[in-house]
């Protein structure tokens, strides 16, 4: 019992030093009139983790970061799992951690449709989206030029890809709606009707690529992986900012 006790409260103390690391490196690179991400929920997995320390090598911590700043669609968390972080034992036992490398980094990183669908709205076409079946599919409208006809809203399904670390809206199996309704022949002139549409959702933490995309009710949920990152040294003040001034001049 008492080796169980020591053992966590070693990952207690642990856990609170790598949130640190994790705030820095998330931090790092933004402006200062950017409100920094949030972190939470940092938890060292396996058992005993005393022996991890005696190795120098934490086999898995996982974290939640929200309110991440993207030039796209508001992210609402990025769920990630920091695989083989490396600290020699001396360096924790003299409390001098500095950097900490990191094997991987896999991580699913979560949107909800209705910050897709404001970021859309200024884009061409003024595309929205909609989960059908429960988020199996996603149907996806907006206004378009229609040779003859003119103005017209156009629907149908929509696939999500990646492209250049870029998730892409990819419009389908188009037809008109309102008063006309029948279908127009796809894939001929699918991309000027509804052109397929670059989301961006860069900025992610630890430096995360997106590699795969799918749906459910709620709205996007995106696989990203990363490999050989380094966690930057938590005592290190990387954002440069001015101090605040509240005297009011």
């Amino acid at each position: 019992m008492v080796l169980v006790a020591g053992d966590r409260f070693a990952v207690s103390a642990a856990e609170d030093q790598m949130a640190k690391q994790i705030e820095a490196s998330v931090t790092e690179s933004l402006a200062c009139d950017v409100v920094p991400p949030t972190v939470s929920n940092v938890s060292i997995g396996g058992f005993p983790f005393l022996t991890q320390i005696m190795f120098g090598t934490f086999k898995n911590i996982g974290v939640s970061v929200e309110g991440i700043p993207t030039p796209g669609p508001r992210i609402s968390s990025v769920e990630a799992h920091l695989k083989g972080l490396h600290i020699p034992v001396k360096k924790i036992l003299t409390n001098s951690v500095g950097e900490v490398p990191v094997d991987d980094v896999e991580a699913t990183v979560h949107l909800d449709y209705d910050d897709v669908n404001t970021f859309l709205a200024d884009q061409p076409g003024k595309i929205q989206i909609n989960p059908v079946d429960g988020g199996e599919q996603v149907e996806v409208s907006g206004t378009a030029d229609v040779p003859v006809l003119g103005a017209q809203e156009i629907g149908g399904v929509t696939t999500f890809e990646i492209r250049d670390n870029k998730l892409t809206l990819v419009p389908s199996e188009l037809s008109l709606r309102g008063g006309l309704d029948f279908s127009i022949p796809v894939p001929g002139g699918v991309g000027e009707l509804l052109p397929s549409v670059p989301i961006p959702v860069g900025g992610l933490p630890f430096d995360l690529s997106i590699v795969e995309a799918s749906t459910d009710a709620s709205g996007l949920s995106l696989t990203a992986t990363a490999k050989d990152v380094v966690l930057p040294e938590a005592e290190t003040r990387t954002r440069q900012c001015p101090p605040t001034d509240n005297s009011g001049n």
